[in-house]
């Protein structure tokens, strides 16, 4: 009987179908979620009926589900963001979870860099004025003569440090996990607070995943030690910023700008919405056809992988197959 796996996202395949035909090849079941919004697993329940194998988006898969769904042997992220799956009841359902690791590096720390001169340069502002038939000059500053602090400092995190050094600015960064190598590379300060980070910094830029640990990080005492005139990045997630104290500091004046990618509630962009000094964008930092491309791609493949090895017919290196899985495995 074929094993079926369930493309839970809401678009995918859209720039390349290509690697579709891995799945025609390997003999498995399709299952689209054709509804074009995020599958609820209650809701729509009938599809992930008898699934093997799950492709996801955002869509939520906390214990209740894999207590309903049984049958489901792995899931694989488009991204790298976990914290809209119960880990712990996956691994104690025996579910394997995977990631698509570093793909979405370059994308996020693209606009992560273009964002931060936007503000600096005022050009999101200029754009409007001029659209308002009014010619409002507003003087910018170089991003050579600030100073950039990362927090965190995995794949994402050190993407942006590669494109920042052509730039000049002085970088510095504050992680859990130290790369002295990388650090010493490129030129990186370490500290080991947060709050010294923070008020040393003329451009703060998140790099984090939302666990436990890093909930409301970039709490409203952090965000009272920014500098006047600073900016504040978030691309990562949306948990890890007070976004009320933040809110509160932009419209106050305290700092000079906010980029925001995420928010406490998807399409819902309170509570910057009346604000000028932020720009905000759908959460779309890995959105780009390339990274698309190559994300989608290895979540199918973290999923062949992973069949191969609990299903080794036709597949004579079992230790190949069993490095490829655990590399972009979070359970």
């Amino acid at each position: 009987m074929k094993r079926k796996i369930l493309i839970a996202i809401e678009e995918f395949a859209k720039n390349s179908d290509e690697y579709l035909k891995l799945i025609d090849k390997n003999n498995f079941d399709l299952i689209w979620n054709e509804s074009g919004k995020r599958l609820d697993f209650k809701r729509d329940f009938n599809l992930f009926q008898d699934i093997d194998y799950i492709i996801a988006g955002l869509e939520e898969y906390p214990l209740e589900f894999f207590e309903n769904n049984q049958n489901v042997k792995a899931i694989s992220r488009v991204g790298v963001g976990v914290d809209n799956i119960d880990l712990m009841s996956a691994k104690k359902k025996g579910v394997k979870v995977f990631i698509t690791t570093d793909k979405p590096s370059v994308a996020v720390s693209e606009l992560c860099i273009s964002n931060m001169i936007a503000i600096l340069r005022s050009t999101f502002i200029m754009n409007q004025s001029l659209k308002n038939d009014e010619w409002n000059v507003i003087q910018g500053r170089d991003i050579r003569n600030c100073s950039v602090g990362i927090i965190g400092l995995g794949s994402i995190g050190k993407e942006v440090v590669k494109r920042l050094k052509s730039f000049g600015p002085k970088i510095s960064g504050y992680a859990r996990t130290w790369d002295s190598s990388f650090a010493h590379r490129y030129s990186i300060k370490r500290y080991l607070s947060l709050e010294e980070i923070t008020a040393e910094s003329d451009i703060l830029t998140i790099h984090l995943p939302l666990e436990k640990e890093t909930e409301n990080l970039i709490s409203e005492d952090i965000i009272k030690r920014l500098k006047a005139d600073s900016i504040l990045i978030n691309t990562s997630r949306a948990g890890v910023v007070d976004n009320i104290a933040l809110a509160n500091s932009l419209r106050k004046g305290h700092i000079l700008g906010a980029a925001i990618d995420v928010f406490d509630e998807e399409r819902k962009i309170a509570p910057y919405n009346e604000l000028e000094n932020v720009i905000l964008t759908p959460h779309v930092g890995s959105h780009t056809a390339g990274t698309r491309i190559a994300m989608e791609e290895s979540a199918i493949n973290n999923i062949l992988s992973f069949d191969a090895l609990i299903n080794p017919k036709n597949h004579n290196n079992l230790t190949e197959l069993l490095m490829q899985v655990e590399k972009n495995s979070v359970v």
